[in-house]
């Protein structure tokens, strides 16, 4: 079961670099697109850090976080929520 884990969730990150490379290529404001994208995540972030508790997800803020949430955005948020409920 532990083999599926880990598949799944090299697949999900192989999806999403594809999709956001997809994403950013089409964008006519590629930095502003990108900086608008990791704001968003980081505050997800921040917020999820603090106020997670009430939906039973705290992730903590190292570096592999912050760059998971900065490149990804709101679906990076959402990625660390999904990666927590399979871990448990």
């Amino acid at each position: 079961m532990e083999f599926f884990k880990t598949y799944f969730y090299w697949m999900l990150w192989a999806f999403g670099l594809l999709m956001l490379m997809f994403f950013y290529i089409h964008r006519i404001k590629k930095i502003r697109t990108f900086l608008l994208g990791a704001g968003t995540g980081l505050t997800a972030l921040f917020l999820l850090h603090f106020y997670g508790g009430l939906i039973g997800c705290t992730p903590t803020l190292c570096l592999t976080n912050l760059l998971t949430c900065g490149l990804f955005g709101i679906p990076g948020a959402a990625l660390l929520i999904l990666e927590q409920a399979l871990i448990k």
